[in-house]
């Protein structure tokens, strides 16, 4: 089983460079790593900086960690207003994904504006970098069916589902069933199974320092820290990749072993 672990841009600081939080992810054990390289300053204005590049390439293969990429999360190729900025940005970033051999590119779909504008812009990304093996995985921001039916329209080889089991969970507002119903949809699509932990309540709606306390929200806990059932997720699939998805830094400092995340996962 491949499992690997977002990091997140705030995580990397002035005594916490890159390369050393690549070495811990590796010692853990996990197989790869979730980058924002709009983050790691490999884009400026929607062009790469290919000075910066260089760098970045010889930290990921010196520490020796798989990859993939995550387009940036203001990213919402359905806006027609501010599109072409929109996919200039996304052609920059598989411009990288291909440059530095990255394998998968995770975006999520866009939340409003005009559908025909991001199935035709996914397009033109997929058939960009099909020729370099490269798979596109679209991820739920919540439902899964508004996701996959964005996927079936673009209707590429190379493009798939990027499941988010907390974002499926808040979408089924933590009913149980609903969730794996939902996730069924999807199976046979998921090119990457992503996980962290919530409630799957929505409301009250709370101030960001609040939400903990009322378990309200996308709160990225590690599993076990919720109430999603990943256990029986899991069983309903076979071999896919796992990409594990923490955004407090203490939380992430404290991710178990790949040995132990997946105990967890199976007995929860």
């Amino acid at each position: 089983m491949e499992i690997g672990i977002t990091v997140y841009p705030h995580f990397i600081t002035k005594d916490k460079t890159l390369a050393s939080i690549l070495a811990d992810v590796k010692i853990k054990d996990y197989d790869f790593v979730s980058i924002f390289p709009h983050a790691l300053g490999l884009i400026v204005n929607g062009q790469v900086v290919e000075k910066k590049l260089q760098n970045v390439e010889n930290t990921l293969r010196g520490v020796g960690i798989d990859y993939i990429i995550r387009m940036p999360t203001s990213m919402n190729l359905r806006d027609h207003i501010y599109h072409t900025r929109h996919f200039r940005v996304a052609k920059a970033l598989a411009d990288v994904a291909m440059k530095l051999e990255a394998k998968v590119i995770v975006m999520q779909s866009g939340k409003t504006g005009r559908l025909d504008l991001e199935i035709e812009a996914i397009q033109q990304l997929a058939d960009m970098v099909e020729p370099f093996g490269i798979r596109i995985a679209l991820e739920n921001t919540y439902s899964v069916k508004d996701t996959l039916y964005v996927v079936d329209n673009v209707n590429r080889d190379n493009v798939g589902f990027a499941l988010d089991v907390a974002h499926a969970f808040l979408s089924a507002q933590g009913d149980e069933n609903k969730l794996l119903e939902d996730v069924k949809l999807g199976t046979d699509k998921t090119i990457i199974l992503m996980v962290h932990d919530n409630f799957g309540k929505l409301f009250p709606q709370v101030e960001p320092e609040d939400a903990l306390a009322y378990g309200v929200g996308d709160l990225h806990l590690l599993p076990g820290e919720g109430k999603i059932p990943f256990g029986k997720v899991l069983e309903l699939f076979g071999d896919v990749p796992i990409l594990l998805k923490v955004k407090d830094p203490e939380k992430f400092a404290r991710v178990p072993t790949k040995k132990s995340l997946i105990e967890t996962l199976t007995r929860i």
